[in-house]
């Protein structure tokens, strides 16, 4: 009972997911136990209807609203930290999802101007991270997204970007 007041307090508190090792360490069990025990708190959360859950993989958990409620919480939430990003910046943020890993070149090159400022505007905000670097000379820095990318706008995975072709209806729109 403790595991699951301390598991739920500290995703109530903090800014999005938290990694499970976090919670493995800190109470001192196997991942099996943790995950039983997430199980158990999204029963509870289910059996007396809150209007949230407990979103977890093997790596990270966060609480997370219902589908149908975050329509009645347009008044009290802080703003998204999407809002108020320029459209160079969302413009790069939207080709570094696609395109991760990417260097700031080539994220220059697809956008035909230089995207240093809105990298680093993107990196502020934790939507961005520096992933790696790239294997040739000069070792240039690989941009990704982070997981507060996900989590701030609603995917699960990536792979839940959608596709950018099914928007357009024929080839010839693009032109």
């Amino acid at each position: 009972m403790k595991n699951k007041k301390i598991i739920t307090a500290t995703l109530l508190v903090s800014d999005g997911p938290v990694p499970n090792t976090y919670f493995t360490d800190l109470l001192e069990i196997d991942e099996k136990n943790l995950l039983n025990i997430f199980e158990d708190i999204n029963s509870d959360l289910s059996n007396i209807n809150f209007g949230f859950y407990l979103r977890f993989d093997s790596v990270k958990s966060d609480l997370v609203t219902v589908s149908d409620i975050p329509k009645y919480l347009d008044s009290v939430k802080p703003p998204s930290i999407l809002k108020g990003l320029s459209t160079p910046a969302l413009e790069t943020l939207a080709i570094i999802a696609y395109e991760q890993p990417v260097t700031k070149l080539k994220v220059s090159e697809i956008r035909g101007v230089e995207s240093e400022s809105s990298i680093k505007t993107l990196e502020s905000r934790g939507l961005v991270i520096k992933s790696g670097e790239l294997d040739v000379p000069g070792s240039p820095i690989l941009y990704g997204t982070s997981d507060e990318f996900l989590a701030k706008t609603g995917f699960e995975s990536l792979d839940e970007l959608p596709t950018i072709g099914e928007y357009f209806s024929s080839p010839n729109e693009e032109e």
